[in-house]
């Protein structure tokens, strides 16, 4: 790998960051290599960290294209070499000292403090250097806030190698790098619930599904392959990172659904979810999360989506229901990316719920 030239805690490592000052600065992923007091820095990182954004860019631009989604932006800053834009944050804590939330909140007043948070929502993410393998940052996480945007916390793993961009997510290198799993927390980020694979897809594990063990011993085959479902892919789309565009989700618009129902077809076996929405804020898609009783796990938790109508309709078809009980929960993404079914609580935990029991062939719902 490349060596860098190191700087003091809180500094830029490579060319200046573009000072974010306005309010419509464009959302983009700020890379910051976090680096615990009680461990030297890696003396060659940017290679490796080039390496990880390629993928997720291959990634990302693959999946777009298999649902028919275009103008897509990568978000990842790079200098004007080309190379991926890092930041380098020395710890005041020894690595046995952090967890993920206490770690973020570290970077995030020191960004404060630089006055690097006056500008509009970012995405964070966050990689941790715990020492030279086989040490390592178990602490993985991520999530949104109103306030400092979209973060994710991983570990960053210098075990010598090239990460291939063609390569399938759970193939032997980039599973040992946990690749899956920092792309996952950066999905979260990007405000994505946990959503498992679909059947019909034919395409492996979701990049927000189950780890690539749990996947294998579920679906008793070796499958590499990870992919965006339908819905991930969806909501994705509409984030203010791949258009480009400011975050401007503050205040959540307020949500009116109307005529909501579901009508099962026990001749398929599927179930439709239909209904009107009324709301000041254009919605683009509905989503549908099957928390069914059957599923192994969250992981696994199939979500579907459907488009919103100009006058507010819409249909989302689950194809896959289980045959037992369980909870659909529905909720709408909005053309400035927020998410929301009820205009208080963001993304699928504010879901429409509607529990379901399955008993002689037939969903009912109450």
């Amino acid at each position: 790998m490349r060596a860098a030239v190191l700087m003091v805690y809180g500094l830029l490592l490579a060319a200046p960051a573009r000072s974010l000052t306005a309010a419509d600065a464009p959302c983009q992923v700020h890379v910051i290599l976090f680096v615990p007091a009680d461990v030297a820095p890696p003396t060659a990182y940017q290679e490796r960290i080039d390496e990880i954004v390629a993928y997720a860019e291959a990634f990302f631009e693959r999946e777009f294209r298999r649902w028919g989604h275009e103008k897509i932006v990568m978000p990842f800053r790079r200098t004007p070499d080309g190379h991926v834009e890092v930041r380098m944050f020395r710890g005041k804590e020894p690595t046995a000292e952090y967890k993920p939330v206490t770690l973020r909140a570290e970077v995030m007043d020191a960004l404060r403090r630089e006055k690097k948070m006056d500008g509009g929502r970012q995405v964070w993410w966050m990689m941790v250097y715990a020492g030279e393998p086989p040490a390592k940052f178990a602490g993985y996480l991520g999530g949104f806030g109103p306030e400092i945007g979209g973060w994710a916390v991983c570990n960053f793993d210098t075990t010598p190698g090239r990460i291939d961009p063609k390569a399938p997510l759970g193939s032997a290198f980039l599973e040992k790098l946990t690749l899956k799993g920092i792309l996952h927390e950066l999905g979260h980020g990007f405000q994505l619930p946990h959503v498992g694979p679909l059947l019909r897809d034919r395409a492996g594990n979701t990049l927000m599904g189950p780890t690539h063990f749990n996947f294998r011993r579920v679906a008793r085959q070796e499958i590499d392959d990870v992919y965006l479902s339908e819905a991930e892919a969806a909501m994705l789309s509409v984030h203010p990172a791949f258009r480009g565009a400011p975050d401007d989700r503050g205040r959540l618009p307020s949500v009116e659904v109307s005529n909501l129902q579901y009508t099962p077809n026990p001749r398929n076996g599927t179930i439709a979810v239909t209904g009107r929405l009324r709301s000041p804020q254009r919605a683009v898609y509905a989503l549908v999360a099957d928390e069914s009783d059957a599923r192994p796990g969250e992981y696994w938790t199939k979500t579907y989506v459907g488009k919103v109508a100009a006058d507010g309709t819409f249909e989302v078809l689950v194809t896959e229901p289980a045959q037992s009980g369980g909870t659909l929960k529905t909720w709408f993404t909005f053309e400035t990316g927020a998410q929301t079914g009820n205009g208080r609580l963001r993304g699928r935990e504010s879901g429409i719920s509607q529990a379901y029991t399955y008993s002689g062939r037939q969903w009912r719902f109450e």
